[in-house]
């Protein structure tokens, strides 16, 4: 199996509400030689106002984000056949999983393209960022680490490279070619200096890997951001089908083994949670005992863990009483009405929606409006597409249907409501506060965002006319 590294540059840190602007990508064989990199940029989708500090760390000017040759709904395509070609290989970013992962999942979403295809065809998907947290945790020798002023370390990619001889400078970081080769010189350099810990990692690119070590149900070893901690994994979990429920044993279960739901509940919601929910297709940092035991800070001697994981499976009630708290962990949430945070709320998309985005992807744009009222099911979906539509063609929509994008878009631009995505109000008082602590190298780059912001806020229209296309100034 080869290798396919990839990184994304977006609009901002939201992955539901902000996009990916570039994406990179370098493809090896199994030997990390590499076969082919390439960079993809598209233009800044109409509705979408990009985070001032985002446009300020990756050195991307309001004209860039007009002037380039795809728009994002072209560029989330291609990024697609990209990852659909070089299958299969296991996919690697640097703290991709928790971002870069969702992002593409949310924009292949709102696109109505297959939101899993980098997770659900054949590929592995890892992250050297865990990888590299995992060599700390169990090999600290391996690698040199930066620290903070506080003493912590420090995990960003230029840093740990530069500390480590690799040269990914101040300047190049942040875009998205410099910083995938980056992250696979980071790979090769964790493989040659912890083998053992970067095979077990390697192991937990697929799910097969933490379930087949945590299925004995037999203590192991779990990292996070910065320790370890020995836990027992229990049972699966019952809202997340990926999971694995494991219990802490470095807090004594006494003092919540009795316990009934609600009570053991309010207890897993608190400071002192001793549930942690592996998720399996996540590559967690995730060890045998005898792996990692030793690298446990302040620990218990063994007997003490095993005699707890004893007290856990003898006890009567508690496997029950766990499971009935655990269905009830997410009972109070409220489901977004926006669709763009829906993907995973309103299920899987059907085989036959599938099959009709599929189809909505091929055909006319002028066809595409009456193809989506009539054939997609999915109101989510059929609301995406809508979209879209009004995005990239609204000629092709009817009156009524192009009114209504109207309505949403300058909604989406310029309300004062509190709402979860950056508005253009925002937008502009956050460069008044950047303005207060910006470098002096900065303050040119800053006033231009500030001008341009300022150019589409007055570029609004007011009710009845038409909604301009972005432009940069």
């Amino acid at each position: 199996m080869g290798f396919l590294f990839l990184d994304l540059e977006t609009s901002g840190l939201s992955s539901s509400f902000d996009t990916p602007l570039q994406a990179a990508f370098v493809q090896t064989d199994a030997h990390l030689q590499i076969q082919r990199e390439l960079t993809l940029r598209c233009r800044l989708p109409d509705h979408i106002v990009p985070s001032p500090d985002a446009l300020l760390i990756t050195g991307v000017t309001p004209e860039m984000l007009a002037n380039q040759p795809h728009s994002h709904l072209e560029m989330m395509a291609q990024i697609a056949r990209i990852v659909a070609d070089s299958k299969p290989s296991l996919i690697l970013g640097f703290n991709n999983l928790r971002f870069d992962d969702e992002c593409l999942r949310q924009s292949w979403y709102q696109t109505l393209l297959p939101p899993y295809a980098a997770s659900m065809t054949g590929h592995g998907r890892g992250d050297v960022l865990s990888m590299l947290r995992a060599v700390a945790l169990v090999e600290p020798q391996a690698i040199i680490l930066p620290r903070d002023a506080s003493g912590k370390w420090v995990m960003k990619l230029g840093d740990v490279c530069r500390a480590n001889g690799n040269g990914l400078s101040e300047a190049n970081a942040h875009d998205a070619l410099a910083d995938v080769r980056a992250t696979r010189e980071l790979f090769m350099l964790l493989r040659e200096r912890a083998p053992a810990t970067m095979a077990t990692m390697l192991l937990h690119a697929k799910k097969s890997g933490p379930i087949a070590l945590m299925e004995p149900g037999e203590p192991v070893i779990l990292g996070g951001t910065s320790r370890l901690t020995p836990v027992l994994p229990m049972i699966a979990s019952p809202t997340n089908p990926a999971a694995r429920v494991c219990l802490d044993l470095s807090q004594d279960p006494a003092g919540f083994i009795g316990l009934p739901a609600l009570d053991l509940l309010a207890r897993i919601r608190s400071s002192r949670s001793p549930v942690r929910q592996v998720k399996t297709n996540a590559m967690p940092i995730l060890f045998s005992w005898g792996q990692a035991a030793h690298a446990l800070v302040e620990p218990e001697p063994d007997a003490v863990y095993l005699e707890r994981a004893r007290a856990l499976w003898a006890h009567p009630t508690f496997t029950r009483q766990l499971v009935l708290a655990l269905q009830d962990q997410y009972a109070d949430r409220v489901p977004s009405p926006y669709p763009d945070q829906q993907l995973y709320s309103g299920g899987f998309v059907s085989d036959a929606d599938a099959v009709a985005c599929r189809r909505w992807h091929e055909i006319e744009w002028k066809f595409r409006e009456h193809h989506a009222t009539w054939h997609i099911r999915d109101p989510r979906l059929r609301s995406l597409a809508l979209r879209q539509i009004f995005l990239n063609a609204p000629e092709a929509l009817s009156p009524e249907a192009r009114r209504r994008g109207q309505d949403w878009m300058r909604h989406r631009l310029a309300t004062e409501d509190e709402v979860p995505w950056l508005t253009i109000p925002k937008a502009l008082a956050r460069c008044d506060e950047l303005a207060a602590t910006i470098e002096p190298g900065s303050v040119a780059a800053l006033d231009e965002i500030r001008a341009w912001l300022l150019q589409r806020r007055d570029a609004l229209p007011q009710g009845g006319e038409e909604v301009p296309v972005l432009a940069a100034s």
